[in-house]
């Protein structure tokens, strides 16, 4: 008989039953082998006999050789492990008792959760014993955990393959949605700046979209005129992740930009009867915006990847924005270098834009590198600290004000300098800062007569 691993009075969780029919099914049928490889490895299975044949199974596989009793127990014995595995009687058993082949993937997902589970226990209790310990600090503690947590996490992630066929009905699906919307121009969500939307068409659903510039230049008004837009005008929920600015200030801005009032006289509380109207129908419009801000300093991606989570499920945001990426607090501060902190955290942003289907956007920080060329416009070679944020990255947007390096010329002006888009064209647009009420707007009139933004 198999011996199972654990104490009697208290096992980790595991479904035995489920392993033997994996197990045995990947015997009887050896076209399974590779789609339960995909999701469950050895370690995952609780019996150590079952993991011991999991591995003979596979090693025959990748051998090329055929798998069943006769030849599993063979390379068993080859290996001085058959009395591990339980004895040839118990692989007949295993052979004899397989159940339906349908529901081996079912098993398999099975034997991956009470894995993960076993998993989030071992740590836990780890945890707990470095913490009655107190020979480590409490933030260290904390990281400790975030990381074992985190860890665990992604070992529950598994391959999910599909044909060419299945994903060009999922294209077909998506163009219908368009359709729909009766505007193939703006397939993903609009920022309010024409051109811009004309060049992406729209943010698009699980793409990670960096915004980069030098420190002044706008980056947080930029990202503040998007978020306005989506929310109020299009009414698009939306989370906004600030580690630079508190809540009220980012409400002041926003106060600003929608109701057109000079931002040094609402810090002043130097606003006229006018002033007043506009303030109270911009705070009206706001208040009706479903924009959650966060604005916890010293962040870790665990934390708002989990806040981005529970918004999606409770509130269907539709996008994240987070100021900036290099606030992020890394998960592994001792152990590793500042570009690999930068690089890991760049991932996760794209991770949590695939999980959620939604576009990302998270404002970044480039070096001095610009400041040194002639036309001193920002590269993707000037993202700092990491080349992993340009690769990661399905869009990136860098932002220059040319006014800064020729005073009296083009006063106003913001450069939008499309240049990496993975799906499209690069290239390059120019709004228009107004200062006073911290608004970008499009250079140009729009359709309406109007100005956009």
């Amino acid at each position: 008989m198999a011996q199972e691993q654990g104490s009697p009075q208290r096992l980790p969780p595991h479904n035995r039953e489920a392993e033997r029919g994996v197990l045995g099914s990947m015997l009887r049928d050896n076209e399974l082998i590779p789609e339960v490889v995909q999701l469950v490895k050895a370690e995952n299975f609780y019996v150590f006999a079952h993991q011991k044949i999991f591995e003979a199974v596979t090693a025959l596989m990748e051998r090329g050789e055929p798998a069943d009793p006769v030849t599993l127990a063979n390379h068993l014995k080859e290996k001085s492990l058959i009395e591990d595995a339980g004895g040839y009687g118990y692989i007949v058993e295993l052979w004899e008792a397989a159940p339906s082949a349908g529901n081996t993937k079912y098993y398999a997902d099975i034997i991956r959760q009470q894995a993960l589970i076993r998993h989030l226990i071992h740590a836990c209790d780890d945890l707990a014993t470095d913490a009655f310990d107190q020979s480590l600090p409490a933030q260290e503690l904390l990281d400790n955990a975030e990381r074992r947590i985190l860890e665990i996490a992604e070992m529950g992630v598994t391959g999910d393959t599909k044909t060419l066929e299945d994903a060009i009905k999922e294209a077909y699906t998506r163009l219908d949605a368009r359709k729909k919307k009766g505007n193939l121009e703006y397939s993903g969500l609009p920022t309010g700046f024409i051109e811009l939307d004309t060049l992406t068409a729209g943010f698009q659903e699980s793409e990670l979209i960096i915004v980069a510039a030098r420190p002044s230049v706008g980056k947080t008004a930029f990202a503040l005129n998007i978020l306005r837009h989506m929310t109020v005008e299009e009414n698009i929920p939306a989370l906004f992740v600030s580690l630079e600015q508190s809540r009220v200030e980012i409400a002041e801005r926003m106060l600003c930009n929608q109701a057109r009032i000079k931002s040094d006289r609402l810090r002043k509380g130097h606003l006229g009867l006018d002033e007043q109207d506009k303030l109270h129908a911009g705070a009206d419009a706001l208040s009706h915006a479903k924009l959650f801000i966060d604005d916890t300093p010293g962040q870790n991606m665990l934390r708002i990847a989990a806040n981005a989570r529970r918004l999606k499920l409770r509130h269907k945001i539709r996008t994240v924005v987070i100021d900036y990426l290099q606030l992020i607090d890394p998960a592994l501060k001792s152990r590793e270098s500042r570009q690999e902190q930068v690089a890991a955290i760049s991932r996760r942003l794209k991770f949590l834009a695939r999980e959620l289907k939604i576009p990302v956007i998270a404002l970044a920080q480039v070096n001095r590198s610009s400041e040194d060329r002639t036309d001193h416009r920002p590269r993707l070679s000037d993202l700092r600290e990491s080349g992993a944020i340009e690769q990661d990255a399905d869009t990136v947007i860098m932002l220059h004000r040319p006014e800064y390096h020729e005073p009296g010329q083009y006063e106003g002006v913001l450069e939008v300098i499309v240049a990496k888009q993975r799906n499209g064209p690069t290239g390059k647009v120019e709004l228009m800062f107004e200062k006073e009420f911290m608004r970008f707007v499009n250079k140009a009139p729009d359709v309406s007569g109007g100005f956009g933004g």
